[in-house]
């Protein structure tokens, strides 16, 4: 699948910024990067924060139920329903394997990789059929340097509903990405 090659490529780029949407064989693969700098943080404050999945439909808006699966050091397994609106409302079932590296000088790597994704209620409208994120936190003067990287893989725009979908399909990655951001931002300020 070109989204596997894609992801084996990218994530032996994973400090390149990116900010691309590209067609793939029946689907769109989305790659986006934010950055933020948080002040008088630590790096382990942020992974604290990323950690704690049984709050995230505390801190991220975008996230109704959350909740943490299991755990084996620094290997974790996660369940998120995830609803997003726009001109559509979109409920997913979601489930990551995550795993959180510690870099030299302070600072961490997390990398999140979907295993499930369902739409609730059933039917597949391709919305979104995988969803990475990869967070590289490092120690900044003053605070912490946070960068995230998303790339997710949804169907094309089908011809006909052009007008309703394409909206959701091609903004909701990089629009997400930056909702999250700003939201563990604001929970860590």
């Amino acid at each position: 699948m070109e989204f596997d090659a894609y992801i084996q490529w990218a994530e032996s780029h994973l400090s390149e910024r990116a900010g691309v949407t590209r067609e793939v064989k029946g689907g769109l693969i989305h790659d986006w990067s934010a950055e933020k700098f948080i002040a008088n943080r630590r790096p382990e404050q942020v992974v604290k924060l990323l950690q704690d999945y049984d709050r995230y439909r505390e801190v991220y808006p975008e996230v109704t139920e959350s909740r943490l699966i299991s755990r084996e050091g620094n290997r974790f397994r996660a369940s998120l329903q995830i609803k997003r609106k726009k001109v559509l409302t979109v409920i997913l079932n979601t489930e990551y394997e995550v795993d959180y590296r510690a870099l030299d000088g302070g600072g961490w790597r997390v990398m999140s990789r979907s295993t499930k994704v369902e739409e609730a209620g059933g039917g597949d409208h391709g919305f979104l059929w995988r969803l990475n994120s990869y967070w590289t936190i490092t120690p900044a003067e003053g605070g912490v340097k946070v960068l995230c990287r998303s790339i997710s893989i949804s169907r094309g725009v089908p011809t006909g509903l052009g007008w309703a979908v394409k909206p959701l399909v091609r903004d909701m990655p990089r629009e997400s990405l930056e909702a999250m951001l700003a939201a563990t931002t604001k929970a860590l300020e």
